[in-house]
């Protein structure tokens, strides 16, 4: 009975611990949109030292958070993200319209990245 008990006890902690870990992962990819979103309306409005800060801000959110991956860890989504933010920062810098177009790139790649991280069965096993 202690062995069943305690094998529930850790079924239960690693599911805790999945919730929590998809959690803060899907928070932060959040954050990181939002913060490219903000990056892509100060260059509309032409404040383009602001756009920038954004950006490199959403580059050290991405590092903290690839360095957090659980289940997945994609190295070539890794680095398609990584790439595309230092390509957003870039055009800032740049004054390049293309940036938008890039932030819509980023977000897509997010998506995926989050998507992979959803706690299945595939991912734990």
């Amino acid at each position: 009975m202690k062995r069943l008990t305690l094998c529930l006890t850790l079924i239960l902690l690693m599911s805790l611990f999945g919730a929590y870990a998809y959690s803060n992962c899907r928070e932060c990819a959040e954050d990181i949109k939002q913060e490219i979103l903000s990056a892509a309306e100060c260059f509309k409005k032409e404040d383009y030292d602001t756009a920038i800060e954004f950006s490199d801000r959403a580059i050290d959110m991405w590092h903290k958070l690839s360095d957090r991956t659980v289940f997945v860890e994609d190295i070539q989504n890794d680095i398609e993200i990584e790439m595309t933010l230092a390509r957003i920062s870039e055009m800032a810098k740049q004054r390049d319209d293309d940036i938008y177009e890039e932030s819509r790139v980023l977000f897509t790649l997010l998506d995926s990245f989050i998507d992979k991280q959803t706690p299945t069965l595939a991912n734990i096993f």
